[in-house]
């Protein structure tokens, strides 16, 4: 089972909305999450939500068969029923204003995954029908089978939108969310705030599940899931495996550097590297390793003195 949980366009509630989802789902479920692009905040959320580290699929970097490859091993690894994809941007949002690569459009047509849309549609009642057949009829390839209606003003508003979306873009509508800053997240010019650095974030990802499950028809977004069919055939390896000389990495990982793609970390593992975890914040000295990986940092985190250098 699978599906992805696209949006129209930036800032319509994608990420607390696929969150607050994933968090709804996983009390009768084991649930995957994953993040199209190379994202490395928002699948921080997507972990906390599942218990299941989310995995990164991006066009850019990785071919449809690798796409593939890496949405098998990350349900096999996790022993998942459903893999949930939250995509980037638009639904259409690439590399270029006409082909596919790094959309996340081109990650649904690599699992073959039905697509479930957000839209903003504060202040819209018809003119929501004539957004989502807009994005059904630019690209018919692309199998978009449920709307999630955000933002909306109250009952009334949502039932007229509904109506209008299903009879005439003859698409179900499987859930509409109000507009309440119980479900808001905090911003940055990047993206959303990383979740290490928000104490109350398990509240808060309780309170989106909370509200998803009042909100949403999971079943029915189940349903577009079970229908999602097989994977397309075809493979291809995410990295290359020669070395066969064991190793010793050092892995930075504390509250500060908190920034990795798993996939980053089992491709050292898949040759022949022994990971060792150390602390540059709280450990004294450095392990006895043979390489050093440092990843990416929440600057929340660094004494005021930290020099700017070692960044």
């Amino acid at each position: 089972m699978r599906a992805v949980i696209a949006g129209t366009g930036s800032a319509v509630g994608k990420t607390t909305i696929s969150t607050g989802i994933m968090s709804a789902l996983s009390s009768e479920y084991n649930v995957q999450p994953f993040k199209a692009g190379p994202d490395y905040i928002d699948p921080t959320y997507h972990g906390l939500a599942t218990g299941n580290v989310s995995r990164n699929l991006d066009s850019f970097f990785m071919s449809d068969g690798q796409i593939r490859e890496a949405f098998e091993r990350g349900i096999n690894s996790s022993k998942s029923d459903m893999g949930l994809i939250e995509g980037v941007r638009g639904l259409y949002e690439g590399i270029s204003p006409l082909g596919d690569v790094g959309s996340t459009a081109s990650v649904a047509k690599a699992l073959n995954a039905p697509v479930v849309l957000i839209l903003n549609s504060r202040s819209l009642v018809k003119s929501a029908a004539a957004v989502v057949i807009g994005f059904k009829t630019l690209d018919p390839s692309i199998r978009i089978d449920g709307v999630i209606l955000n933002y909306v003003k109250n009952k009334k508003h949502y039932l007229k939108t509904k109506e209008a979306v299903e009879k005439l873009s003859d698409t179900p509508v499987i859930g509409g969310i109000p507009r309440k800053e119980a479900i808001t997240v905090e911003q940055r010019h990047l993206g959303l705030v990383p979740a290490v650095e928000r104490e109350n974030i398990l509240q808060s990802i309780e309170k989106w599940g909370e509200e998803m499950t009042k909100n949403i028809d999971l079943d029915a977004l189940i349903d577009i899931m079970k229908n999602s069919g097989n994977l397309p055939r075809g493979r291809e390896p995410i990295w290359e495996e020669g070395n066969k000389k064991p190793v010793k990495i050092g892995v930075a990982m504390d509250e500060v550097f908190t920034f990795y793609y798993k996939e980053n970390i089992e491709s050292l593992e898949a040759n022949k590297a022994k990971i060792i975890p150390f602390s540059p914040m709280h450990d004294e000295t450095i392990p006895d390793v043979d390489g050093l990986y440092i990843g990416g940092v929440t600057l929340k985190y660094l004494p005021r003195n930290y020099p700017e250098t070692v960044l």
